[in-house]
């Protein structure tokens, strides 16, 4: 693992396969941390220089200073300053989807070579006419009720979630998920509840349209968290965008079927290459 220090002096942790080759950012999600993602940067390192960002709060990170999507974003900016990265791809999962929004609404995408979107709503709050957002009903009086639970039962919550974003179907790897350190351990469990209240208020569906690289929506079509057409929502309203459906997964296509989400990531960026190539 390498570090550097953010602006505010917060040591914000990576890892890094290395070399001249096209840079990938891997995001990770709420609870989780940079080393979920070993298996995917060991497949693809060979063709890319995979980088795995630990949020902070997240991973060797520590859940210091501001506890916002906003100040995640800042963090991603300063990583890609920091390692002087030119056209890197971005990879945002979950949580990690969010703070990709967010760092498109703060820098742009014009620095960026694709973004890759990993079964993310642009906006987890639902209402009336927003129905795609976090459980397919998310409102103001679900977040107190978290806030409530959470504060009292947070262990539950804890397993409840990492238990339900595997496919329901898969029992065995449903358990293996929550047995897995990323879900019980690599967190700062003061540094949850701020971020996961901070994500309930974000909204980035004004943002789609700016967003004009190539981006690959990957989403799981047994999706607990995200029932319904999100990624079908994203493609139609994002200029350059294409839509993978992972039939055997639920909100973690890289982990439940990561055969198939190298090849489709390895494929989407071949297609970026210059004709020459």
């Amino acid at each position: 693992m390498s570090s550097f220090l953010a602006d505010d002096q917060n040591p914000i942790f990576y890892s890094d396969t290395g070399g001249q080759k096209p840079a990938i950012i891997f995001i990770h999600g709420w609870t989780s941390a940079g080393s979920h993602w070993v298996g995917i940067t060991t497949a693809l390192r060979r063709w890319y220089r995979c980088i795995a960002i630990d949020l902070r709060g997240h991973g060797r990170t520590p859940g210091q200073g501001e506890l916002t999507i906003s100040r995640l974003a800042k963090d991603l900016h300063q990583l890609i300053e920091h390692l002087k990265l030119e056209q890197p791809t971005i990879v945002g999962w979950s949580m990690g989807g969010l703070t990709t929004f967010e760092y498109a609404r703060q820098f742009g995408v014009s620095q960026l070579k694709s973004i890759v979107l990993v079964d993310q709503t642009p906006c987890m709050q639902t209402s009336t006419e927003w129905t795609m957002g976090l459980f397919g009903a998310y409102t103001r009086d679900h977040i107190t009720s978290m806030r409530q639970l959470f504060e009292s039962q947070q262990r539950r919550v804890l397993r409840r979630f990492a238990m339900g974003v595997v496919h329901p179907n898969r029992t065995l790897l449903r358990f293996a998920t929550w047995l897995t350190s990323p879900y019980r351990r690599n967190y700062d469990r003061k540094a949850l509840l701020p971020l996961a209240e901070d994500m309930a208020d974000r909204d980035y569906r004004d943002l789609l349209a700016s967003m004009d690289v190539p981006i690959l929506l990957c989403y799981g079509s047994q999706s607990w968290l995200y029932p319904g057409k999100v990624g079908e929502y994203l493609h139609e309203h994002l200029p350059q965008s294409t839509l993978i459906h992972f039939e055997r997964s639920g909100h973690c296509p890289p982990f439940e079927e990561p055969v198939k989400f190298v090849r489709t990531l390895y494929q989407f960026m071949h297609q970026q290459l210059p004709t020459s190539a």
